[in-house]
């Protein structure tokens, strides 16, 4: 008997050994995630909770100013005003020192809406929250970034506005690396098990608007500023003017007891003109001399992975599908000395790294890196890369195509989105969860111009 238990004991042994072994050099099961619960939320139930009213007030509560919600959101449409604005004369207007010396429209429609309560009539409505997990710092010095986006409701389908808040959340424990956001990928990645569309909404309102436990709430003035890397940007057309599709960015910032709105260069957003051969200024040069730098990473074969980080001094502070047009520019410039060298030494690059690029898909996959080639590109940028389309007119999400959702509508989101960008966010998320490796990260990272939501 004794022999007996002692083989039993042994066989037991060998097989719960084989079975840790295999535990161990098994990939990780993959963790079930929903699109519509972890990354991209659209519910009108639970986007309900998220008036634009709440939130602006969220966050001017927590500035220790004196500012309300009302005066934040019509001093930061007084920057479309030239000076001394209809509203608040001690801030940016839009004939202050221009970014860089380049062009911007001064005055635009908008500024009208700085006499204007938006609250009153609820003007404004949530289309999206969105999970940006995926643009944690692979060393951990932030948590990622967590939107949210309105649209100013109208009856012109091309007389829009849309802002979106970009909060970059911090990581309490910044000395703990990536193992700090662990509480933050998985609350995200919990929501998909959540069955009930009220819970999952109350969990959101805690986490945007209370903070989880030892993290600060999303909705905070310093999570959209220029030292944290959050902002708020906007997209701006009005049919009656003719001032189409128009994007700008605001970092907040305390001045005295005011949290004021100021705006800010765009990220990934140059002059379209500087691709011009034929453009001979000083900065028209120090951008070509620059841009070379970027050939080896806009190479890259995966259009969720591709990227470009264009440096302050280059950048746009309004841009529209004239300033932002590059592909004409760059054609226009070939047929100038200095174009065609600027034209080889991209050449050079791309043989240097092995491409079979041409010049040409390089600077289309520059466009696609700034807010109007994201909304606006269409198309294939070389090597069977093609980079997806929005949904409708220009938009990611929008608030004029409506689908069925869980437990009433939801706002559609793009093509590009659903199928293309989200699908990569899912994966550094399972991955993360699954081995903790860090964020490869995905398109909007670096820099964080790509306006893809």
């Amino acid at each position: 008997m004794r022999r007996l238990t002692s083989a039993v004991v042994a066989f037991s042994a060998v097989i719960l050994l084989a079975g840790a072994r295999r535990r161990v050099v098994s990939p990780h099961p993959p963790l079930n995630l929903d699109l519509h619960r972890s990354f991209a939320i659209t519910d009108q139930a639970i986007l309900d909770g998220f008036s634009f009213e709440r939130v602006m007030k969220a966050i001017v509560e927590r500035s220790g100013t004196r500012t309300t919600a009302l005066r934040l959101y019509q001093q930061m449409f007084d920057t479309q005003n030239p000076k001394p604005g209809r509203v608040v004369a001690d801030a940016p207007h839009c004939d202050d020192a221009v970014f860089n010396g380049l062009p911007r429209r001064c005055p635009t429609a908008e500024g009208a809406l700085a006499t204007t309560d938006p609250f009153a009539a609820r003007e404004y409505m949530p289309l999206a929250l969105l999970n940006r997990f995926d643009l944690t710092p692979v060393d951990g010095s932030n948590c990622g970034q967590y939107r949210i986006i309105f649209a100013k409701k109208t009856q012109l389908p091309l007389d829009r506005v849309h802002l979106i808040f970009e909060a970059v959340l911090p990581n309490p424990t910044p000395s703990s690396g990536l193992a700090g956001c662990r509480a933050v990928a998985e609350f995200w990645a919990g929501l998909t098990a959540i069955d009930s569309i009220s819970q999952r909404r109350a969990e959101l309102e805690r986490f945007f608007f209370t903070g989880m436990a030892g993290f600060e709430p999303v909705f905070d003035p310093s999570h959209y500023s220029l030292a944290r890397g959050g902002s708020i940007r906007s997209l701006h057309s009005s049919l009656l003017t003719a001032q189409l599709y128009r994007f700008y960015q605001f970092r907040l910032v305390n001045r005295g007891d005011a949290l004021l709105a100021e705006p800010d260069a765009l990220e990934n957003n140059p002059w379209g003109r500087f691709f011009d051969g034929s453009n001979d200024t000083a900065i028209a040069r120090a951008f070509r001399e620059d841009f070379v730098r970027h050939v080896a990473t806009l190479a890259i074969r995966d259009v969720n992975l591709y990227f470009m980080n264009v440096p302050r001094e280059f950048l746009l502070s309004e841009a529209d599908p004239i300033s932002g047009e590059v592909d004409l520019a760059f054609l226009r410039g070939l047929a100038t000395p200095d174009g065609q060298e600027f034209s080889r030494r991209i050449t050079a690059e791309l043989t240097r790294i092995g491409s079979t690029l041409t010049p040409r898909d390089i600077v289309a996959r520059a466009y696609t890196q700034s807010c109007v080639g994201c909304h606006f590109s269409s198309r294939s940028v070389g090597e069977s890369v093609v980079f997806p389309r929005s949904i409708e007119p220009f938009q990611h999400v929008s608030e004029q195509f409506v689908e069925q959702g869980e437990a009433g509508p939801r706002f559609s989101i793009s093509p590009a989105m659903r199928d293309v960008f989200i699908p990569h966010r899912m994966e550094i998320l399972r991955r993360f969860l699954a081995s903790d490796m860090p964020p490869v990260h995905s398109n909007g990272t670096i820099g964080g111009g790509r306006a893809v939501q």
